[in-house]
């Protein structure tokens, strides 16, 4: 043998999540260029999407709102409410495509179904909390007032919203996997959350008898959770609890990771 080849150095195998992670990396790139490439708008969408809607209704309740919502600008209100709700919307949206999309690459190893979810879970979270940023940035300069005291409190909430996010996009990828009529499903179901989640009005408004059963909904708790935390001032109707958050985000999480799972071999083989 030569002594150059004695030379060569030793390949170290890399460990499962440094696999994962260049996985991930590479399959979130690819995901920006397919979503955004096309567009000449581009990631300017991002930002208008939540705008029309923020400015519809401002337009048309921005004048009761600002004499009955309570400790807290109708603004600032809207944006801790429909910004982190659209991320947690279309992350779960993309995820019923996630397998299908990426079906060419699960030919190699190391990529695996649930990178393909992450990586679209991760873009939806740089690209909501961007636009959180952006928007807030823009109210303050406005004159509108918002607290900081609780910034470490409210990242928090970000990062368990994410987690729901990613739990309910584990689930509806297996289903999705099932069946296309998935995707129909989900557009009314997320049409009924966006008017049952307390994300254009406060839950305070609602009498309290019918109160209990819109808390029933884990979401109103985290954005109401939120909202108290840019707004000490805004009242936390009773029953709101993270604990209860805390229990559908590790129920859904432990259904999601089972049908994953039981499953992943299905979502690989090409169809």
């Amino acid at each position: 043998m030569s002594s150059s080849a004695q030379k060569l150095p030793r390949l170290k195998p890399r460990s499962g999540l440094k696999v994962m992670y260049a996985s991930i990396r590479a399959l979130l790139l690819r995901e920006l260029q397919t979503r955004f490439g096309g567009y000449r708008l581009g990631y300017l969408w991002v930002l208008l999407e939540p705008l029309f809607n923020i400015g519809i209704m401002i337009f048309l309740f921005g004048s009761l709102m600002k004499k009955t919502l309570p400790g807290i600008d109708y603004e600032i209100f809207l944006i801790n409410g429909i910004v982190p709700f659209f991320m947690f919307r279309t992350g779960v949206t993309q995820a019923l495509s996630a397998a299908a999309s990426n079906q060419g690459l699960f030919s190699y190893k190391p990529v695996k179904p649930i990178d393909a979810l992450l990586a679209r879970n991760f873009l939806e979270l740089f690209l909501g909390f961007s636009t959180y940023i952006f928007f807030t940035i823009v109210v303050l300069w406005s004159g509108y007032q918002m607290s900081f005291e609780a910034v470490p409190e409210l990242l928090f909430y970000w990062f368990l919203f994410f987690l729901f996010t990613v739990a309910f996009s584990l689930v509806f990828m297996v289903l999705g996997d099932f069946s296309k009529e998935v995707a129909k499903f989900l557009s009314v179901l997320f049409t009924v959350l966006y008017f049952l989640s307390g994300i254009i009005y406060s839950i305070s408004l609602i009498p309290q008898q019918y109160q209990s059963y819109l808390l029933f909904n884990p979401i109103i708790h985290i954005i109401e959770l939120m909202r108290h935390a840019v707004a000490p001032t805004y009242p936390l109707v009773q029953g709101i609890s993270l604990s209860y958050f805390l229990i559908w985000l590790l129920g859904t999480l432990f259904l999601g990771l089972l049908l994953y799972k039981r499953f992943e071999r299905r979502m690989v083989k090409s169809k």
